[in-house]
């Protein structure tokens, strides 16, 4: 046999090789789970059905919770949406990052939460250096949207520079100015008909854009990040009379109905979703996370049994819902009461995939692969919260380990303990009482605190 015929066969055979190489590697990528990540805005932990409302109506959400595991300590990462959401693409702690806040500006008449001295280090955007996790699932072959409120900066850092190869409606704005009814005036999002509801237009957009992605086998992440139930307060009339009535009928006087029939809405649009999953034949492989940015608002809700609201640390400000449903891992109907937190996603997220970890980048997140797999013995350590800052609440920082947290208040160097095992309403402050304890949580916070370099104001930069 000549040489030539030799060479010609071998590069054949090469050639074959890698055809087939490629080939199922394509494979391998269709067979990768797509990802829905459904974020709410200012959604309480006590808004659902599934988390004990017994008024609000959403049965689509309770279902996606008995299908998957809902945990009952799930928090948010900040008590304020912008940090929550950086922390959720970067797996970094706001008090790592620098953006503790969604307003921060340099502005005098503001000192009162910016104040003369506070670092300049601080920023209100998620920074491009930031290696997201939409870059990190982009990079392994997963095709990438972002639809809805971003709040993560202006232009220069919008969804389409963070990973997102698609991005509608996505703007600095950090809720619709011009309500939820069209026209929206909204950057990134065409006017609708006029009267059109921005959630349900969101949805329509979001199936849109996964009936181009279906037109694939790559899979795909759809990070789906509703505006509502943020104010303006705004329901469809026809819920909002419906609602009206109940409240009459069950006398339920505190019930804000505009606010129910935000809550039904959004719990309708995240049923679209899940429809066009299973008419497409994607539900069993695809994963559906579902939670909120922050706790629920004063002027909106009632989170009791927890106590407070957004923009505090309290648990009302940072307990969020928190759902995973991601078919062949989480049991359907499981409950996980392990407190975690949303730097937590990343991790999870790619070790579930079985994809590489990026530990340089989500540095504060805990992949809980075990506990979705049924772990019930799984702790992820403490957890930290930093928001110094007072136009909406105290300033302070706190951490919570196992059942017990600690507030510290920078005013006035004020210490809170609480066991939320046996105090979820944060009644009974025992900082007076165990002192020791109070004094070991404090240092355990200083400590996590120092080791991410969290900018810490002086106490007398608050009576300036």
């Amino acid at each position: 046999m000549s040489h030539f015929v030799r060479a010609t066969g071998a590069l054949a055979a090469i050639f074959i090789f890698a055809t087939f190489s490629i080939a199922a590697g394509e494979a391998n990528k269709s067979q990768l789970p797509n990802i829905l990540f459904i974020l709410a805005d200012d959604l309480g932990w006590h808004d659902l059905g599934c988390y004990g409302h017994e008024i609000h109506e959403t049965p689509n959400i309770d279902k996606l919770a008995g299908d998957g595991m809902r945990f009952t300590d799930g928090y948010a990462a900040a008590p304020v949406c912008g940090p929550t959401r950086a922390s959720i693409l970067s797996g970094k702690y706001p008090s790592r990052t620098g953006y503790t806040h969604n307003w921060l500006t340099p502005n005098p008449e503001e000192q009162p939460f910016w104040g003369e001295g506070m670092p300049r280090t601080w920023h209100a955007f998620m920074k491009l250096e930031e290696l997201t996790l939409a870059e990190a699932l982009r990079d392994s072959g997963y095709q990438t949207a972002f639809v809805g409120k971003w709040h993560l900066g202006e232009a220069p850092f919008y969804p389409r520079r963070q990973g997102f190869d698609v991005n509608v409606g996505g703007s600095h704005w950090g809720h619709p100015y011009e309500g939820y009814f069209s026209p929206y005036k909204m950057p990134n999002l065409k006017n609708g008909p006029e009267g059109e509801y921005l959630t349900d237009r969101l949805t329509g957009e979001a199936i849109n854009v996964l009936e181009g992605f279906s037109s694939s086998r790559k899979p795909w992440l759809l990070f789906m990040s509703y505006y509502t139930v943020h104010g303006p307060i705004q329901g469809k009339p026809e819920k909002v009379a419906k609602y009206k009535e109940k409240r009459r009928h069950m006398r339920a006087d505190g019930l804000n109905a505009e606010y129910a029939a935000m809550v039904e809405s959004l719990d309708q649009n995240v049923g679209r979703l899940i429809k066009w999953l299973d008419d497409k034949e994607l539900r069993e492989n695809t994963v559906v996370i579902f939670t909120s940015d922050n706790g629920g608002w004063v002027q909106a809700t009632t989170n009791k049994p927890l106590r407070s609201y957004k923009g505090h640390l309290l648990e009302g400000g940072i307990r969020v819902p928190w759902i995973v449903s991601w078919p062949g891992v989480t049991k359907p109907g499981s409950i996980c009461r392990k407190p975690v937190i949303s730097t937590d996603f990343y991790p999870t997220i790619l070790e579930t995939l079985g994809l590489k970890l990026r530990p340089e980048q989500h540095r504060d997140g805990v992949s809980l692969a075990p506990i979705l797999r049924g772990d019930s013995d799984f702790d992820r350590g403490p957890m930290v919260w930093h928001y110094p800052h007072v136009r909406i609440s105290k300033p302070g920082s706190a951490i919570r380990s196992g059942d017990w947290k600690l507030i510290h208040y920078y005013q006035d160097g004020r210490r809170e303990l609480y066991n939320l095992n046996d105090d979820i309403g944060e009644s009974h402050d025992l900082a007076g009482r165990l002192p020791e304890k109070a004094a070991a949580m404090k240092a355990r916070l200083d400590a996590m605190l120092r080791d991410q370099g969290a900018k810490i104001p002086s106490r007398d930069l608050y009576s300036r």
